[in-house]
């Protein structure tokens, strides 16, 4: 698994609330289609993890909103696995805007491996642990690249 996935998305008009900026809901949108580019990237068939009747569900979400992004604005997610634990991983994420070097949001998901035939928490698998890899540094910036 690569340290970060990044999610590039342009910002679309019917993402844009009656205040004239991205609604909240979005950004958490964002950062579910990044989870899954990032695991999709890693080799996990999350297909035939379903067909077992397993899955990762979401246990929380922490949003620091930072700035405000709008119709048209090209946006990055970067996102990382931070800590794993018997039955859970940490996700964090960056949202940014890189034509002016704005950090939109940053996020933190508490993401639980669970049967879902019992809707009971399983501990993460090995073939899946395989996978997840936490970086030695947090990612930096889109920007900050060398």
């Amino acid at each position: 698994m690569h340290a970060f996935f990044d999610f590039h998305h342009t910002v679309l008009p019917d993402e844009i609330d009656a205040q004239q900026h991205v609604h909240n809901l979005r950004y958490l949108q964002w950062t579910l289609w990044a989870a899954g580019g990032h695991t999709k990237s890693t080799g996990w068939d999350t297909a035939a993890a379903l067909a077992d009747g397993l899955g990762w569900v979401v246990r929380g979400h922490e949003v620091t909103y930072r700035a405000a992004a709008v119709a048209g604005d090209e946006i990055v997610v970067r996102t990382w696995v931070s800590e794993i634990q018997r039955f859970a991983s940490r996700r964090k994420y960056v949202i940014c805007r890189p034509a002016d070097r704005t950090v939109l949001a940053r996020v933190e998901t508490r993401w639980v491996f669970v049967d879902l035939r019992n809707h009971k928490a399983l501990a993460i698998p090995d073939a899946a642990l395989k996978l997840l890899t936490i970086p030695e540094t947090t990612p930096v910036l889109p920007w900050q690249q060398s």
